[in-house]
């Protein structure tokens, strides 16, 4: 089954005033504000004490802009994001280069699961370009594309997976089986898996990988929507964060 990769935020934990919050670390004590019982409502009392009371008047805007341009980055950890994703094992690895950036990650296991689903991945890109060399043991590749021929490719890879998973069960039991019959899976097949980040993080990642010109394109994509995802969260808590680091 083709998919395209995809990203999607399932989660979030923060704000703007979270980051300011975590700015005025050692301040907003010295205030002695009352907290409200709801703990959802604590960091938006706080914040506002601190700007209606406190001896500079930055705004939150030009705080947060102070920070990005002065690399203050550890305030942009004080929020955290939970992001579902689909990607070819290729782009997976790409992103496993970055762990230190990726707090945490967990995704499924060909080693305790059948992959039923049989999930991968096309470049596009790929459309149309001509196979122009004969291959031994694959005759007639020259009337196909290389999107065709990676298509055909995948699909075999999928259908030595089944076969040889079901004669290894039977001998190997079935965890040794599933760990070993995944060899036939090939890099554009997909994973699900789960990702959190703080927005430091993000934007870490982004300023690393969006940029197509130096990094794979898929990884580059996936950068890019993490940032659209955090941009059309309703009423845009981070609105002054993205402008800091120049992401609006």
């Amino acid at each position: 089954m083709e998919n395209q990769n995809s990203v999607e935020l399932i989660g979030y934990m923060g704000s703007d005033k979270s980051h300011c919050l975590a700015a005025w670390a050692s301040t907003y004590a010295e205030f002695n504000v009352e907290m409200p019982d709801n703990i959802e409502d604590r960091v938006d009392v706080i914040v506002n004490h601190i700007l209606n009371n406190g001896k500079r008047k930055r705004s939150i805007e030009e705080l947060l802009e102070f920070l990005a341009q002065n690399n203050h980055t550890s305030p942009f950890r004080f929020s955290a994001f939970t992001f579902a994703a689909t990607t070819d094992i290729a782009t997976h690895i790409q992103k496993l280069k970055h762990r230190v950036i990726f707090e945490a990650e967990n995704g499924e296991s060909a080693r305790y699961k059948d992959l039923k689903e049989d999930k991968f991945y096309l470049p596009k890109d790929w459309e149309g370009i001509m196979c122009t060399k004969e291959i031994t043991g694959f005759p007639n590749v020259t009337d196909h594309d290389w999107m065709e021929l990676l298509r055909y490719y995948t699909d075999l890879g999928n259908t030595l997976y089944r076969a040889a998973l079901k004669d290894l069960v039977p001998i190997l039991g079935k965890k040794r089986a599933k760990e070993t019959a995944r060899y036939f899976k090939t890099y554009n097949s997909q994973i699900n898996t789960l990702n959190r980040l703080s927005f430091d993080g993000i934007v870490q990642f982004y300023h690393k990988r969006h940029d197509k010109t130096y990094v794979q394109d898929e990884i580059a994509d996936l950068a890019i929507e993490m940032i659209n995802c955090i941009k059309n969260i309703p009423n845009n808590p981070f609105k002054y964060s993205l402008k800091a680091f120049n992401l609006c």
